[in-house]
């Protein structure tokens, strides 16, 4: 069984044929093999079983689930083929239903998405389910049962919607209240399920200086949470293992009526930001940092997108980073009354104060180098020399605009730094010269 197992994975349709045949008339036996196969994609894979993507089994995997594309194949097909035999065989199904392990009990439920015959049968025996996981999915597979018998018009509604009631009944058991205000009132199954994962943060809203957070359960419940249960609910799931920054960030760095709280929320998130994914911990840390929060981990931030860094560069000068403020002064001066992309035009005011000016923002402004060289050059000012070759490593913006003063204020000495940056292999120089040969300004 097990190597016909293994072939449903083989490239030639006719072995897959002979092997999913050959499992299919494999009894207890093979369906055995398969759950043990199909085990190792996880319960997903048993809410996958119905197939077709507008059945209730997809529904309930949407709900509970994150479904995860780069799965093996395997595993699905195993989980295929084991829900089409106990759908064929009521004796084998019933045994599923009853079994000790959860996940066969889940099979046999999402398997009943395929037969409508069944799954009246499927929810009566959900009645008894221990697993509370189990209990709140039955809960979505009944309420889909429904609207589809409902469609049907077969007779089937009524029943079923009668089983959907006592599951629905059951299911409350193990649902946590959807609001705390005070830390006592905060479940211990909701603390789990944060530190486990099976529940995460959601956002949060904000009214009459009012914040209320939000967190979304597994079985796509919302439970609403004041700040106080927030950060009770952090502090218990933390002591598990649990850190789910967006429990706090809200509370360090969008409340503003309890600043105890706030405090508090900022403390926790500087402390633990080693357990914040590393993608996402240093904005974390330039955000608190702003909010007027102490954090040890020093902030850094892209001197070359500066753009995109803002938040991460005004932290890190909060913290005292001396490079930070460098560069702060270095913004300043490139952005004053002349555009980066329009320092060329102060080659044509001629003066010895647009010539120092240039010059400045050459030496002091990567992306507007080429630029003010270009000024520098049509005022055929000496110092264009000196900075032609910078200009053509770090070209920054205008480039255009040096390639129009070297062709209209073109001198030997220019010339020939630029043949001997072209022999160093520097491809700007290349096209300048290029440029310039073609206009006739430089001998070929």
């Amino acid at each position: 069984m097990w190597k016909a197992v293994f072939s449903l994975e083989r490239p030639v349709p006719a072995t897959r044929t002979r092997s999913e045949s050959e499992l299919l008339k494999g009894g207890a036996t093979a369906y055995g093999v398969l759950v043990k196969v199909a085990r190792v994609g996880g319960m997903e894979q048993a809410l996958a079983a119905a197939g077709p993507t507008s059945s209730c089994s997809i529904t309930a995997a949407a709900r509970f689930t994150a479904q995860r594309p780069d799965r093996s194949t395997l595993p699905t097909k195993a989980v295929d083929l084991a829900a089409r035999m106990l759908m064929e065989d009521a004796a084998l199904r019933q045994r599923a239903q009853r079994s000790e392990e959860p996940f066969e009990r889940g099979l046999a439920l999402a398997a009943a998405s395929r037969v409508p015959a069944t799954q009246v049968e499927a929810l009566t025996a959900m009645r008894l389910e221990p697993d509370p996981k189990l209990r709140l999915w039955a809960t979505a597979f009944a309420e889909c049962f429904t609207r589809q018998a409902e469609k049907r018009n077969d007779g089937s509604e009524e029943a079923l919607s009668g089983a959907a009631r006592e599951l629905a009944e059951l299911a409350d058991e193990v649902r946590a209240p959807l609001r705390c205000v005070e830390p006592g009132e905060l479940e211990p199954v909701l603390v789990d399920e944060l530190a486990r994962g099976l529940a995460e943060s959601a956002g949060y809203s904000s009214s009459n200086d009012v914040m209320t957070l939000t967190v979304r359960r597994e079985n796509g419940e919302r439970v609403e949470l004041s700040p106080a249960c927030a950060l009770a609910a952090y502090d218990a799931a933390a002591a598990k293992g649990g850190y789910d920054e967006g429990l706090l960030k809200p509370l360090a760095t969008a409340m503003h009526g309890d600043l105890k709280l706030r405090k508090a929320a900022g403390q926790r998130l500087a402390r633990d930001l080693d357990h914040v994914q590393e993608n996402r911990r240093n904005y974390l840390a330039a955000e608190l940092v702003l909010a007027g929060h102490e954090v040890p981990r020093k902030v850094t931030f892209d001197a070359t997108r500066l753009s995109s860094s803002s938040i991460e560069l005004e932290a890190s000068v909060r913290q005292g980073n001396p490079e930070a403020k460098a560069v702060i002064q270095k913004l300043i001066l490139c952005s004053s009354d002349v555009d980066q992309r329009e320092l060329a035009l102060l080659g044509y005011v001629g003066t010895k104060a647009a010539a120092d000016r240039a010059y400045e923002l050459a030496r002091q402004c990567p992306s507007g180098k080429a630029a003010a060289v270009a000024a520098l050059v049509r005022m055929k000012d000496p110092r264009a020399l000196k900075l032609l070759p910078q200009a053509m490593e770090d070209w920054g913006f205008n480039q255009e605009a040096l390639k129009r003063a070297l062709l209209e204020a073109y001198t030997p000495k220019l010339g020939e730094q630029l043949l001997a940056l072209e022999a160093k292999g520097n491809n700007q120089a290349r096209s300048a010269v290029q440029y310039l040969k073609a206009a006739n300004v430089m001998k070929p």
